[in-house]
């Protein structure tokens, strides 16, 4: 019984402007969350916003869900279950939409109607967008990342405009609900300096049966709070929670014996040197030289040092060679350049600081 005696309502109530659930499925975070919509909108007049991915789900799958739950809502509050009405569009209570339905990629059928709507919270579920451009969306010529979608949603829901046309930004909750193997969600970079610590600690719990999980609350630079909450204990296996189960996503292969810390246990930055560069990351070394160095990939956006501006740009392609930043590139033999990696892999010479360069990784393997 062990596994149901996450405080979900104690968690959810801490402030905090993000927060970032990471859990196996079946563990009961979406419930309580989706309870606690229902409880809000019989109570008050909140509207909210829960949000999907269409990559292994649906759009249709929130609809059944809340059917479900919303009757066993009534069952125990005595309401009347014919003062909700559930579709696509989302939850309608005495015939006012107050929780609507969209997926991260074609939430365009109502943006007209986002304007004219304060929303308290918005929930992502199963909705982190992670670093894969294989989740992208062709629009004529152009190729909307994930990410780039996920941006322009936030800001569509939390960025308005006053009568003299002056932008201005709503105080909405935002709330995502995932399971462990996301480690490589951009938006993790907030906690960049302890996410392996608290991983590590994480894993340990799980060992000992311990089911507190473990909680971070940190500032990012312009002064945001972020949460975020990791319990690795598996969950309970039921129908949702089983159809849901990603058969395809290469981030779920687990390469954890490859990652290394890039800071120290008192969070200091290890030394480091930056060799080359490799499409949006940079090969570096790690530490001193020595008889056996190390080496690791980072990502454009994690380095904090000064560039040469003499720095070699490796490219596999004269596509990546046009369009790089970078003066200075060379034309390299991926399979052979990738075959030497693999080799340092197996020797214990090549590792990885951030998830983010993992995957990367993983994704040029295929």
């Amino acid at each position: 019984m062990v596994k149901n005696l996450i405080d979900w309502q104690e968690i959810y109530d801490k402030s905090a402007a993000f927060h970032i659930y990471l859990t196996a499925r079946g563990r009961g975070k979406t419930d309580t969350k989706a309870w606690q919509f229902l409880e809000e909108i019989t109570e008050s007049d909140a509207n909210f916003v829960w949000i999907r991915r269409r990559w292994h789900d649906s759009l249709d799958c929130s609809k059944p869900y809340f059917q479900q739950l919303i009757y066993k809502f009534c069952q125990k509050t005595g309401l009347r279950y014919n003062s909700f009405e559930v579709t696509e569009k989302g939850v309608f209570y005495h015939e006012e939409r107050r929780i609507y339905f969209a997926d991260l990629f074609s939430f365009q059928r109502f943006r007209g109607q986002i304007g004219r709507v304060s929303f308290k919270e918005i929930v992502f579920e199963e909705a982190i967008p992670i670093d894969g451009e294989f989740l992208s969306l062709h629009k004529k010529t152009e190729l909307k990342t994930e990410q780039w979608m996920f941006k322009d949603l936030i800001e569509s829901f939390t960025k308005r405009k006053d009568k003299d046309g002056k932008e201005y930004y709503l105080k909405t909750k935002i709330t995502f609900l995932g399971n462990p193997y996301i480690w490589s969600a951009w938006l993790l970079d907030t906690f960049s300096k302890n996410l392996f610590n608290l991983k590590k600690l994480a894993e340990k719990k799980k060992e000992k049966q311990d089911n507190s999980g473990v909680l971070e609350q940190v500032k990012d630079e312009v002064g945001t709070e972020w949460l975020l909450y990791i319990n690795l204990i598996e969950g309970e296996e039921d129908p949702h929670s089983r159809s849901l189960q990603e058969k395809t996503n290469p981030f779920l292969v687990n390469w954890d014996d490859f990652m290394i810390s890039l800071y120290t246990s008192s969070g200091r930055l290890k030394k480091y040197q930056i060799e080359h560069a490799i499409q949006d990351f940079f090969f570096c070394e790690l530490g001193e030289r020595e008889k056996n160095p190390k080496y690791f990939f980072m990502h454009f956006s994690k380095n904090n040092k000064e560039i040469d501006n003499q720095l070699l740009n490796y490219c596999f392609s004269l596509e990546e060679k046009a369009k790089s930043k970078l003066p200075f590139c060379v034309v390299k033999e991926k399979e052979k350049l990738m075959n030497q990696w693999v080799n340092m892999l197996k020797e214990g010479e090549l590792y990885f600081t951030d998830f983010r360069s993992r995957d990367w990784f993983l994704e040029q393997l295929k």
